[in-house]
């Protein structure tokens, strides 16, 4: 890194830091615009806020990490969750923005009633808020960083860990949420142009996007879709294709976003009014899957021509690994020139900071909101409101300091949580659309979910179920179903005032007919769910066909390219007409 190179660095983190000093008289009136933008934010500034939280510094790791370690069907494991962010876009951005709450856990006590309640949004405020906050800031945004500034700084572990983090925690700290989704906008510009431009450079190492296709075509690694299992395959489900049923079986609608998740809803409830709120998740999911995806995704394809894998070799706990993920930023310091690798480290620091400025606002709503102010201090100034809330983000970026001195790697820490949290999905949808639910069924999910997860290993021998993800998920949404449901059922429902009330207010779909005779709806669900089926078949046709277009087979690249368009057209149509 020459003075340029850190001249342009020290000007993004300048300009990020006066975006937050600018904006902290704006944030500081009241706890509705520190943390929902006084709910007053469009659908472009949502959306884009939504996918720079969503495109962090460890992000471009994962999936180079995916793709030379599968190939390209390996970012299956990102994209399949673009069935449930659609659902968000169609259905569940309209019920959460009616919900008019601040923060996701609140809805608990807007849903259900009794003490049983009152300890859940209590308890969720500290495990979301808290334990899983600063445990997903420290394995995911805060490594990638660490990863990127070792590569292309030579920073120690130590430095790289806490210089990154303390820029974002005073700023976000400043400006509450306006800070975060302005910056968010400027930086995500930012990152995705560094994307774009390392695409450009490793692929022009290679000779061009017609060599790169050529020397790799007798390779598994241009592969969209995985192999099919052959016929001699005694266990299906667990090859690559059995994987990538897993993914679009189960995974999609087990996970715990599966109705939108906690930094969706915070941008969702922000938005001015209900077609603002489904723009901005449609909005994130073109710009999160189809545009982000391909520059990923060739820059891993190049490198994996350019950086041998014995060019990786790390260790941990004294035990070798070849680690991917560091392929990303070494492609920087391999072939970038004086300043544009400046452009493409403060690129970095762009989608990290992005990510940790949301993941510390948002966990901070959820400590102050549903925890300190409900349980603690119920009739204090909201001065000093706004007090605890701008040091809550240093509370928690210290934790998740803490936690990134621990992790090594991005994608076995993903993988984890999506494994740990697919049982507690199902409950999280049937609350919207069952009444019967009750505090007591998301109680008994979360708390199975560790145990059911534990088990998984010595279980599936003893019940001589194959392995495969298909398998172990199903294993995790039927065991944890079988510590749920039966609690719903033994448990008393919710009071029927606050059923009528949840429900006047927010209107949804599904079995209500007890609760529903008080406050009939006329939603259309039913064209809802067409317009998500037909949205999601755009949206990845959308993303599949230009990464064929350029690494082959270009002639069925150009057929996903060609329903992408009948696909958008016809959902175009559909909204029109609602």
């Amino acid at each position: 890194m020459s003075v340029v190179d850190w001249s342009i660095v020290a000007a993004f983190c300048v300009i990020s830091a006066l975006i937050g000093i600018l904006l902290q008289r704006v944030a500081g009136t009241s706890l509705e615009s520190y943390f929902v933008s006084n709910r007053t934010l469009g659908w472009w500034l949502a959306g884009t806020s939504i996918v720079a939280t969503a495109f962090s510094s460890d992000t471009p790791l994962l999936i180079t990490g995916m793709v030379r370690s599968k190939g390209i069907w390996g970012v299956w494991e990102v994209w399949a969750l673009g069935i449930s962010t659609m659902l968000t876009v169609f259905v569940f951005a309209k019920l959460w923005k009616r919900a008019n709450v601040m923060t996701e856990v609140e809805l608990v006590e807007l849903r259900y009633s009794g003490r049983a309640a009152a300890f859940l949004r209590g308890f969720k405020a500290l495990y979301w808020g808290l334990f899983y906050n600063c445990y997903v800031m420290g394995v995911w945004p805060i490594t990638g960083m660490r990863k990127v500034l070792q590569e292309t700084t030579g920073f120690t572990r130590e430095e790289a860990i806490i210089g990154c983090v303390v820029l974002g925690a005073i700023y976000t700290s400043l400006s509450g949420l306006w800070g975060v989704v302005l910056t968010d906008a400027f930086q995500f510009i930012w990152a995705m142009a560094g994307a774009v431009i390392l695409a450009v450079y490793a692929v022009h190492a290679v000779g061009g996007l017609h060599a790169l296709s050529h020397r790799l075509q007798d390779t598994p690694f241009l592969a969209v879709i995985p192999p099919l299992p052959s016929a001699h395959e005694a266990n299906v489900l667990n090859t690559p294709f059995g994987w990538f049923l897993g993914l679009l079986l189960i995974q999609w609608w087990a996970w715990k976003n599966t109705d939108g998740g906690g930094v969706v809803v915070q941008r969702l409830v922000s938005c001015k009014n209900e077609r603002h709120a489904m723009l901005s998740v449609l909005w994130f999911n073109i710009a999160h899957y189809c545009l982000r995806s391909w520059p990923w995704i060739v820059t891993a394809l190049a490198s994996i021509l350019l950086i041998p894998n014995q060019e990786l070799l790390s260790t941990v706990n004294h035990t070798p690994f070849i680690d991917h993920e560091r392929a990303y930023p070494r492609l920087i310091t391999m072939l970038l020139p004086t300043g544009v690798r400046g452009v493409l480290v403060a690129s970095f620091f762009a989608a990290f900071l992005s990510t940790l400025s949301t993941q510390l606002n948002w966990g901070a709503s959820y400590l102050l909101n549903d925890g300190y102010k409900r349980f603690v201090n119920r009739t204090a100034s909201e001065r000093h409101y706004l007090f605890i809330a701008r040091m809550l983000p240093f509370f928690l970026a210290a934790g998740a300091t803490m936690v990134a001195f621990m992790n090594d790697s991005v994608s076995a820490s993903y993988t984890t949580i999506l494994n740990l949290t697919a049982g507690v999905g199902p409950v999280y949808l049937l609350r919207w659309l069952w009444w019967r639910i009750n505090p007591w069924s998301e109680i008994a999910a979360i708390a199975a979910s560790l145990p059911i997860l534990l088990l998984r290993a010595h279980a599936l021998p003893w019940l001589g179920w194959p392995p495969g993800l298909v398998v172990e998920l199903a294993f995790m949404v039927v065991g944890t179903a079988l510590v749920w449901l039966p609690v719903t059922l033994l448990t008393s429902p919710v009071d029927w005032a606050t059923l009528k009330q949840f429900y006047a207010r927010v209107r949804p779909p599904g079995w209500w007919r007890e609760v529903a005779v008080a406050a009939p709806a006329s939603e259309h669900w039913g064209r809802s769910l067409g317009q998500w089926l037909v949205g999601t078949f755009a949206l990845l046709a959308t993303t599949i066909g230009p990464i064929e277009v350029m690494v082959g087979p270009a002639a069925q690249g150009w057929l996903w390219c060609a329903g992408a368009a009948v696909g958008w057209t016809v959902l175009l149509a559909s909204v029109l007409r609602t």
